[in-house]
């Protein structure tokens, strides 16, 4: 029997993307009959400066080393990326997950003196928003996140099996000289509440636009998400209402950056679960994602299968469900998000057809499907 699994999250239940995708996966594996015991690391080492965190995490899941006999009551070992380290060549299968990599953010983000060479405005509304937000640029370590992808890809190619997100992630992986065979590729799930909200199907004569998903709290991940790009995009549509639904710690300072654009409403750090229902009016209303690097994207998913057309950089799972014109359309810079966005918001009879595609596109993902991908994966490895 293969159904006796040790699951390993990261280091804190913050409620982000990857963290409801652990807490799903495991609620799934057990409905559907396996033993799931899971390991959350409580603290970690404090020895190092908050710009060196990522290395203090890794020390951490080291340390648990000790739980290494402990883990060969168990099948099967999951963790994400790295926190699988302490439990390799143990004689126990190991499969790391990996819904991004950290060598997808570094060739993705800008330093803050290239933001000007996209847009000049962009990088006058990052300076802004760092005064606000009261942020420096050396918040976060380049040198230690190069450090981290070096290990990820070390447990990568040593894991007996390696979860890929997306079909990017996997190219990504396999760049970095992880075994493409032992590459397996599976998308992330929604919640089975997405599916079950009533979407009021009554499309608006101008669309609203909606932002939905992570907004960061430091320089990097402000320019990974594209928060300054956001604020760009949505300043050139005063008219429309605009509905920006963000995760953050900082949400006072966020707000008042954000509220100085005429017809925005802000609803930051939602609970998950509330989210539908405050998205549930805007079926047909135009959803916009203007970050630079995402490994799957959950937010779209969530946004279409609510019927809010995307408008979206080709980020994560984008090149391999959105159909341009069908349930949305991809872009390739700012100037073509506000002329696509300035050809779609006038236009509701399109944007209904195209807000029932999306609809349709994310029942792909769902979480019975994903557990089916996993099962399968666990059932290969313990007969080899």
């Amino acid at each position: 029997m293969h159904r006796k699994i040790l699951y390993i999250h990261d280091e804190k239940r913050i409620k982000f993307g990857a963290n409801y995708i652990n807490e799903l996966i495991v609620q799934k594996l057990r409905k559907s009959g396996y033993v799931v015991d899971t390991i959350y690391p409580k603290q970690s080492i404090t020895m190092f400066s908050k710009s060196l965190k990522g290395i203090t995490n890794i020390l951490f899941f080291y340390s648990l080393i000790n739980k290494k006999f402990h883990s060969k009551k168990y099948k099967i070992i999951q963790g994400t990326t790295y926190t699988v380290l302490p439990f390799l060549d143990n004689g126990v299968k190991v499969v790391s997950h990996f819904g991004s990599t950290t060598f997808g953010f570094l060739k993705s983000v800008p330093s803050t003196k290239k933001l000007a060479s996209e847009k000049k405005e962009l990088l006058k509304i990052f300076s802004k928003l760092k005064k606000r937000l009261n942020i420096t640029d050396y918040s976060v370590s380049i040198k230690s996140l190069q450090d981290i992808n070096k290990i990820k890809i070390e447990v990568a190619r040593k894991s007996d099996a390696v979860i890929a997100t997306s079909k990017k992630v996997k190219r990504e992986l396999v760049k970095c000289g992880v075994k493409k065979e032992k590459i397996f590729l599976v998308h992330n799930a929604i919640e089975d509440y997405w599916f079950k909200t009533k979407i009021k199907k009554s499309v608006k004569q101008k669309a609203n636009l909606v932002y939905l998903g992570r907004m960061g709290d430091d320089t990097f991940t402000i320019k990974l998400k594209g928060i300054s790009r956001l604020f760009y995009v949505l300043k050139r549509f005063p008219e429309n209402n605009k509905k920006i639904i963000g995760m953050c710690h900082n949400v006072v300072s966020f707000q008042k950056f954000f509220l100085k654009l005429p017809n925005t409403q802000l609803f930051l750090s939602l609970k998950k679960d509330k989210i539908p229902q405050n998205i549930s009016e805007n079926f047909g209303d135009i959803y916009i994602n203007t970050g630079r690097y995402e490994g799957f994207c959950l937010s779209l998913v969530e946004a279409m299968s609510q019927g809010i057309v995307p408008i979206t950089f080709s980020i994560g799972v984008v090149p391999e469900i959105i159909k341009n014109g069908k349930n949305g359309y991809i872009v390739k810079s700012l100037d073509e998000m506000v002329k696509k966005i300035n050809y779609l918001q006038n236009k509701p009879k399109l944007r209904k057809k195209m807000a029932l595609n999306a609809v349709k596109t994310s029942k792909q993902f769902n979480s019975n499907d994903l557990v089916k991908k996993l099962d399968k994966i666990y059932s290969s490895l313990v007969k080899n």
